[in-house]
């Protein structure tokens, strides 16, 4: 479907030095040119409580960024699936050689060979088979050097090795024909790799935005449990982390605190909950956990601390319940506004199967049942958790359907729950997972890991804009979202970038009729 607006960006914070790319992995000048081209990481979108990644799309999490060495500005971005590991410029044409790929951790070597064409911007993935491509470099005008990996553990124990050199002989290379490369075995050994880790940009992946009354920013991001930006752009306070900040919520008054989520990482993957003071950063541990653990609040601010095994508790009470087993892809159910603690809770066999929504209440110790997480029992899917919104009365929340082949078209969706039934009152469906939500007034935003935000109408589901996100002329990932009325929108990105938009404004349903009566 084609963009029709739904935001324009006023400010940019967190911006620097090759922000478009992510964590800087490696990068290699051209003097001919007077390009610098740039091969960094995104990140996969997940930390233990939450995964944003699925797609029913080959999913790229990595990139290139062509700069043009002065003034440093980014010309071309190149999304790809695998790191890069190698640049290469052409010493004549204007092209890049990239080379990307890994080993999957149990049994294929896979990544591609992709050449940039620096006048059209046009990529081209030249390798007939995946392969992992690690080091490139051009001989001259048609021989690139390059060394490749095997297809597979298969292959390197009938070799006896798990990458080989190939020298690529092309007459043409700005007319390459996408799959048209077989490798067919070693050759020469390339010489020793150009390109060499360079500093850049370390920022990115904003899991967390918050847009103060007073036109502060807070964001939560890998190495930062929460920093603080002023009105003007102006980064007030920072307070760091060896994780990742993944969760921020701010007390409903707005005039003392906000509290943090910083995951540890996969190596560690302890959990800490801080209350950080909104005034000066100042920041106070609440709780620790050797696992990880998810944050819920409600709409008077309580808190409640869900780890990934144990009791769930609920500050300041310090009331626990028990609500089973907890995985990052089943359920996480982040609702803003909500008007209980609610949580997702497996009432079947296993803590994944027979998903219900539950209200704890602290005050009584109680848990209450309010409906199954499957709104159509005739159909009898298997649904993941995603975040969430209440609004005019109402739940609207995200949600996956589970099958066997992966993410599949359409089996992405947003639902309108009536409260507490639920019953449904609309689905809007989509092909890529939500990443985040929020509302002003009666529209929803909904941010998905494709680049594209879109605003529903809260009334009746109906599409009132979409629109793929960029940034200075390029493609970004919009990671989690903040709403403030009337019509502001903060949106922190995958790439560690805080951007502060403005939204279109739109006709709500609501709207009609009200001027229609």
């Amino acid at each position: 479907m084609t963009d029709s607006e739904v935001l324009t960006v006023q400010q940019i914070l967190g911006d620097g030095r090759f922000a478009e790319v992510g964590a800087v992995r490696l990068t290699e000048a051209d003097s001919r040119t007077g390009y610098v081209a740039v091969g960094g990481s995104l990140g996969r979108p997940v930390w233990a409580g939450n995964s944003v990644e699925s797609s029913s799309e080959p999913t790229a999490w990595n990139s290139v960024g062509v700069y043009r060495a002065d003034p440093l500005e980014c010309v071309h971005l190149v999304r790809l699936h695998w790191p890069v590991n190698a640049l290469a410029f052409h010493p004549e044409l204007p092209i890049l050689a990239i080379g990307s790929g890994s080993y999957d951790g149990g049994y294929c070597y896979e990544g591609e060979l992709t050449v940039l064409d620096l006048e059209s911007g046009r990529a081209t993935s030249l390798l007939k088979d995946r392969r992992e491509v690690t080091e490139l470099r051009w001989r001259d005008h048609r021989i690139l050097d390059a060394k490749v990996s095997v297809l597979d553990e298969y292959e390197e124990e009938q070799c006896g090795f798990s990458t080989m050199a190939v020298a690529i002989d092309l007459p043409d290379w700005r007319a390459a024909k996408a799959r048209s490369l077989q490798v067919d075995g070693p050759a020469a050994e390339p010489a020793e790799p150009l390109a060499a880790v360079a500093d850049g940009n370390h920022r990115r992946q904003v899991w967390a935005v918050a847009a103060l009354a007073d036109g502060r920013i807070l964001a939560s991001l890998e190495h930062v449990a929460a920093e603080c930006w002023s009105a003007t752009g102006e980064r007030q306070w920072s307070v760091p982390t060896s994780g990742v900040g993944c969760q921020l919520y701010v007390d409903p008054a707005e005039n003392s605190a906000a509290f943090t989520n910083s995951w540890g990482g996969w190596t560690r993957s302890g959990t800490t909950v801080e209350r950080v003071e909104l005034a000066d950063g100042y920041s106070e541990a609440l709780r620790t956990f050797d696992r990880p653990a998810v944050v819920v609040t409600d709409e008077t601010g309580r808190l409640a601390i869900r780890p990934q095994s144990g009791p769930t508790e609920v500050l300041p009470s310090e009331s626990r319940v028990d609500l089973g087993g907890y995985d990052l892809i089943n359920h996480f159910f982040d609702i803003r506004r909500a008007p209980a603690l609610l949580f997702l809770q497996g009432l079947g066999h296993k803590a994944h199967q027979d998903k219900w929504v539950v209200a704890f209440d602290p005050a009584r110790r109680q848990t209450e049942r309010l409906f199954p997480l499957e709104w159509d029992p005739a159909r009898n899917r298997h649904l993941f958790g995603g975040p969430g919104v209440f609004v005019d009365g109402s739940l609207v929340h995200a949600t996956a359907i589970h099958n066997g082949a992966g993410l599949l078209p359409g089996n992405c969706c947003v639902v309108r729950r009536s409260y507490p039934d639920g019953k449904a009152q609309w689905v809007f469906t989509a092909d890529h997972q939500v990443t985040a939500m929020d509302t002003i007034g009666c529209t929803v935003y909904a941010a998905f890991n494709s680049g594209e935000i879109v605003a529903l109408d809260a009334t009746d589901g109906r599409v009132l804009g979409r629109q793929h996100l960029q940034v200075n002329g390029h493609p970004a990932v919009p990671l989690s979202l903040s709403a403030r009325a009337p019509g502001r929108l903060v949106v922190g990105t995958l790439d560690g970038r805080v951007l502060v938009c403005e939204t279109t404004p739109r006709e709500s349903y609501a709207t009609r009729a009200a001027t229609a009566q």
